[in-house]
């Protein structure tokens, strides 16, 4: 009887220790997505050719769990991504149920090359 109350100890805590670190991940990917958000005032006034630091300073953090076969699939253009181009992308705030997902900001040689919107294909 001991042996499976142990056993039964085990499990359950094992069981909580995974469910709360589920619930941990979706709390903490929802916070990221919510203080990931640019409205399309601040994407607007981000002009190409800024120097990269004055648009990160103007923006908040990116999202950092995006991954290129996740948003471009097997598109080998990346949707028009820059040739050599380091991308962030942010949330569109406030949320939409139609239209672009995203907004990308790609960045060469220092500077803002390339600025858009992105839908994340099905």
């Amino acid at each position: 009887m001991r042996k499976v109350a142990i056993v039964v100890a085990v499990v359950v805590v094992v069981l909580c220790g995974g469910l709360g670190w589920v619930a941990y991940q979706v709390v903490d990917l929802g916070r990221e997505i919510i203080e990931a958000g640019v409205s399309r005032e601040e994407f607007a006034v981000q002009r190409v050719g800024t120097p990269e630091a004055q648009v990160r300073a103007a923006l908040p953090e990116p999202l950092t769990d995006i991954k290129d076969h996740e948003l471009y699939g097997d598109d080998p253009d990346k949707l028009g991504m820059p040739a050599g181009a380091s991308c962030v992308y942010y949330t569109i705030t406030p949320f939409e149920a139609e239209g672009p997902d995203l907004w990308r900001f790609c960045f060469v040689d220092g500077a803002l090359a390339e600025k858009s919107a992105i839908t994340i294909p099905q």
